[in-house]
């Protein structure tokens, strides 16, 4: 019995049975976004000032995200070159 060798912990020092910390937070992530469309279904009208358009609420906010975006990516360097003038 005392001849018996133990097999090498895996990496991290975790047992095999550990899940992977970032499939949980991909889950995490993936239920949280399907709960998020489900909660911003609902239908909204908007005035892009020369027409309107009713859509629904989560595309107004991912619009929202992306022009915001590209606003704090080009904001900085259109701003620097402003200052250079």
């Amino acid at each position: 019995m005392a001849d018996e060798q133990r097999s090498p912990a895996p990496p991290g020092g975790g047992t095999s049975r550990d899940i992977p910390w970032k499939l949980v937070l991909w889950g995490v992530v993936a239920v949280y976004t399907i709960i998020f469309l489900l909660a911003n279904s609902e239908k909204q009208e908007v005035s892009f000032v020369f027409f309107t358009v009713r859509t629904r609420l989560i595309w107004l906010i991912l619009l929202s995200m992306a022009l915001g975006a590209v606003l704090a990516r080009i904001g900085p360097r259109w701003w620097r070159s402003r200052g250079q003038r």
